[in-house]
């Protein structure tokens, strides 16, 4: 019973997900349909900080300046 819950959460946040993402645009249905067909596998060390050669730390330009910055008291 336990497995069918689990694969009925896991397909409706699928369907949700794919629905959700159409209904606003944010969706790349080509890389979709490619990733969904394995010719796009996923590389779970693209996940990591560095993996495409960036900084894992925040250029000036991101960072706040101090007139931005707000006091916590």
């Amino acid at each position: 019973m336990s497995e069918c819950r689990a694969l009925t959460n896991f397909t409706g946040n699928a369907v949700a997900t794919l629905l959700i993402g159409k209904w606003t645009n944010e969706i790349d249905l080509d890389v979709a349909r490619a990733t969904l067909s394995g010719d796009n596998p996923f590389d779970e060390l693209s996940l990591e900080p560095d993996a495409h050669g960036t900084s894992t730390n925040a250029p000036e330009a991101a960072r706040p300046s101090e007139s931005e910055k707000v006091a916590v008291s």
